[in-house]
């Protein structure tokens, strides 16, 4: 990479270190911070220093950054951007930073009382769409605050942001910026092994995340902005300013906010058949997830190692998108349009259209970059949603795109694998599904992965994955030694918290059901193995995890994504002009770079721990009585997880345990903000049903919890409404009733307590109470309490089923287009004599109190369907 480059981009990323050295009081240890403020530290009115941490920043760059990196005499470049509020106008430094907050200028944060125990504000807390967080003087009494704490993976429940009480209180975190300093100096130590200077700096963006994602930038102004996502957006305009400067053209604007998408993803990983002898279906389903994951890593990063920038400029990549700010000059508008081109070429070559790469880009001046930067994305989502109908419109015309079968009638054959590789007669699968099992097979005994833009030495116990002239991922495993591989590998990281020198994190979801140590014969293994043996570091078959569900043997697949996430970006951080503080841009590059890194880090991440969780609960179960239980790893299979969505598949009851549990885990991480919300689909189904169809069964019921509503779950056919929102939701209200401007108790209603259906013989709709998907779990947990107890038999549960499908029935009538409901209110005696006839004990008084007396039998009995279906599986011999 150029060394100027790589010099403005780390000026960037450093700009503003110093914050976290000054909250950590490191002047009072190292006097040369001191002797540095009349050199970077501009004077202020009364005569004395302002935005001293200039002057820490200064120190940082003397002390902290080696020699073998950049010397001394080289190191003019970054001491610039260390004084950039001395800095006159048009410093790439100066603007870079006002550009990245999403203002024109801010005040010296000394001025502000306390500024070192100001924590940073969630952002998830000023998403605002449907219910109202502000009141009339556009006031957010923001209540969500982050503890100072390093980002890790071993306990994610210290990156949850805390309520502080009603007096402002902060909460003690018990972790100073003192502690958080002396932990980043300590690892920055390590990097300094790099003689490569683009690896020190992606090891040193990576520190900079783990330590500074908790920091606020700014403690004088409204303090959600990490001082991350500050400096990395800093960095990457400054690196753009750089190269428009040196085209020095003056009348286009200075930047391109580029956008690349994958399509058919979802259909291509779930593309999977179980033919006879082939086998291997969910090392082959993992490995192609993984395939796919990479695609976009390796695609982006193809990008700006072309361009000589750096991972500073990805904004996002996950979920089969990536978008990177890019400088306005020619070099990039032409490699733009070639790169679109030479992607799906090779898609083309690779996939046969199963998958194709479309873009969109817009160009931005340095205002619109300040002030209308949300602006711009959604122009930028509008144009790559027209070109996403014209996929692979480009290659319909050349020969190349269609295969000749009668060509090649004698020689090749369909892949029985994916149904659409080509294959030659001696060969089983094709290329591509093999690589998807050896990498399947891989991925549990991988403990590093590293990035290279070229072909690499293998060594013991490495997996290479080639993706063309694009890059190579290189797997290493546990025997492997990552130190050993050379520089041009340039990103190295490594899966999980290790001790050997290796900085950088990747973060992906890696949940598998594993083999810790031999276990076997399984009569469910023997379609992957004669014996039923499953070895060590193999993973188990969809068979043996339905053989792992209480009762019936089934599997369930489960799909949830965030509601409205495009609404979320483009309008939840945008307040009415007319309510907009003066110069202030609530959809910055920075808080939304902040947005799109929070939500990936929950899927990515916090998904692993809740899985780990559940099957965590599983293993002590005592009804549990698998031999093998403290054998294996986990009980689920996440096959996809990232971006704003998730696929897990794992034994149909604990999934439905874990989809309550994200969903719960969720609104923690969120502030309990109403207006951000999950909805999920479960397929219920034999382990042998083909993966391919219960994937579409599992999108079909999402897509029916999103078409009712959102926020809600749909399994069974029947969609639910996941609970009623707990008070942290209405921390508001008070406030903001008296403004009538907060829907108040009608949030409740309208949302969690009623639903608008027709009844026979009545013209209009009406609204009638319904339960919860939590509140009739709870229903569920009762009656097989109950069961357990020999209080009911499956009788009773059987005749409430009875009850429902014959008093409560439903039928589409033509005139009103809509479906209408039937309810006949003999269901009640049904109901009293079943009780009196088939319970005993306190299931009897319980069951009268729960559905009778308090009057709520009606809406029991009609979404009985279930509680009783769920019951009745469970207690299944």
């Amino acid at each position: 990479m150029d060394e100027t480059v790589l010099k403005i981009a780390m000026g960037g990323l450093l700009h503003d270190i110093g914050k976290f050295m000054q909250r950590a009081e490191l002047e009072k240890e190292f006097v040369e911070i001191k002797n540095n403020y009349d050199g970077f530290c501009p004077i202020l009115d009364g005569g004395r220093h302002g935005y001293l941490h200039a002057a820490h920043t200064a120190y940082f760059i003397e002390e902290l950054i080696p020699e073998n990196i950049i010397d001394k005499t080289n190191k003019a470049e970054l001491y610039n951007a260390a004084r950039h509020h001395k800095n006159p106008s048009g410093d790439i430094y100066r603007e870079a930073d006002h550009l990245s907050a999403g203002m024109e200028r801010y005040e010296d944060e000394k001025d502000s009382d306390n500024y070192k125990k100001v924590r940073l504000h969630s952002i998830f807390d000023a998403v605002e769409l449907q219910y109202a967080l502000h009141d009339k003087e556009n006031r957010l009494n923001s209540r969500w605050r982050y503890s100072l704490t390093e980002l890790s993976s071993n306990n994610t429940k210290e990156l949850y942001p805390v309520m502080i009480d009603d007096k402002g209180k902060v909460v003690d975190d018990g972790f100073s910026y003192k502690n958080l300093w002396n932990n980043f100096n300590k690892e920055l130590s390590i990097i300094n092994r790099h003689t490569d200077k683009t690896s020190y700096f992606n090891d040193l963006y990576w520190l900079l995340e783990k330590y500074t994602w908790c920091i606020p930038s700014a403690t004088n102004a409204f303090p959600d902005i990490p001082l991350f996502d500050h400096l990395k957006t800093t960095s990457a305009i400054a690196s753009c300013f750089y190269f428009t400067n040196q085209e020095n053209i003056k009348e286009k604007p200075d930047f391109i906010l580029y956008v690349g998408d994958l399509s058919g993803i979802q259909e291509y990983i779930f593309r999977i058949s179980s033919s006879q002898g082939i086998g291997g279906i969910s090392k082959r389903l993992r490995g192609r997830s993984f395939y796919i994951a990479m695609l976009t890593e390796i695609f982006s990063r193809y990008a700006i190692n072309t361009l000589n920038l750096t991972v500073a400029n990805v904004n996002f990549c996950g979920g089969g998108n990536f978008e990177i700010l890019l400088p306005n000059t020619q070099t990039v508008v032409d490699f733009l349009c070639q790169l679109t081109k030479e992607i799906n070429e090779w898609l083309v070559k690779e996939f046969h259209g199963s998958l194709g790469y479309v873009d969109a880009s817009v160009e931005m001046t340095m205002e619109e970059l300040r002030d209308k930067y949300g602006e711009k994305k959604d122009t930028l989502s509008d144009k790559l949603q027209g070109a996403k109908l014209k996929k692979s419109h480009t290659h319909l015309d050349e020969d190349s795109f269609w295969v000749d079968r009668m060509k090649f009638a004698e020689k090749i054959s369909v892949c029985p694998s994916c149904n659409l590789k080509l294959i030659k007669d001696n060969e089983t699968i094709c290329g591509l599904c093999q690589q998807d099992k050896d990498v399947g097979s891989c991925l549990p005994k991988t403990e590093y992965l590293a990035f290279s833009q070229s072909e690499i030495r293998k060594q013991e116990s490495c997996k290479t994955i080639t993706f063309g002239k694009f890059g190579t991922v290189i797997l290493l495993g546990e025997n492997s030694d990552p130190l050993v591989l050379p520089e041009t590998s340039q990103a190295m990281y490594a899966l999980s918290e290790h001790e050997t020198g290796v900085i950088g994190r990747y973060f992906i979801a890696q949940t598998l059901p594993t083999a810790k140590d031999q276990i076997g014969p399984l009569e469910t293994e023997k379609d992957e193995s004669n014996e039923g043996i499953v070895f060590r570091g193999r993973t188990l078959s969809f068979s043996t995890l339905a053989d792992l569900a209480e009762g019936d043997k089934r599997i369930g697949i489960l799909k949830m994504d965030v509601d409205n996430l495009g609404l979320i970006f483009s309008l939840g951080l945008d307040m009415p002009p007319t309510k907009k503080e003066k110069g202030q841009n609530l959809r910055s590059i920075s808080r939304l770079s902040s947005l799109s890194r929070q939500l990936s880090f929950f899927f990515t991440t916090h998904i692993d721990e809740l899985c780990c969780q559940i099957f965590e609960k599983w293993q002590n179960d005592e009804k549990n009585k698998w031999p093998y239980k403290k054998s294996i790893s986990s009980i689920f299979y996440l096959i996809f997880a990232g971006g704003d969505d998730l696929v897990i598949v794992g034994p149909w009851d604990r999934i439905i345990e874990l989809a309550r549990k994200v969903r719960k885990v969720f609104k923690d991480f969120t502030c309990h903000n109403p207006n951000i919300t999950l909805s999920a689909g479960i397929y219920i189904c034999k382990p042998k049903f083909p993966i391919s169809i219960a994937a579409e069964k599992a999108e079909e019921a999402l897509k029916q919890s999103k078409d009712k509503g959102r926020n809600r779950i749909t399994i069974m056919k029947e969609t639910f409404v996941w609970d009623k929102e707990d008070e942290r939701s209405r921390i508001y209200q008070k406030e903001l009733i008296k403004d009538k401007i907060y829907p108040g108790i009608l949030f409740d209603e309208a949302e969690i307590h009623s639903e608008n259906i027709y009844l026979t013989g009545k013209s209009k709709k009406l609204n009638i109470k319904t339960l919860t998907f939590e509140e009739l779990s709870a229903f569920a947990e009762q009656l097989q309490a109950f069961y357990e107890d020999d209080s009911i038999s499956r009788h009773f549960i059987f005749k409430l089923l009875k009850a429902r499908n014959e008093f409560f029935t439903m039928e589409y009538n033509d005139v009103k287009h809509a479906f209408v409901e039937n309810h006949n209110h003999m269901f009640l005696p049904h109901l009293l004599y079943n009780i009196e006839r088939n319970t005993s004990g306190d299931a009897k008084r319980e069951l009268k109190e729960r559905l009778v007396t308090t009057a709520e039998a009606q809406t029991y009995i009609r979404q009985a369907y279930y509680p009783c279906k769920s019951v009745l599986m469970k207690t299944k011999k």
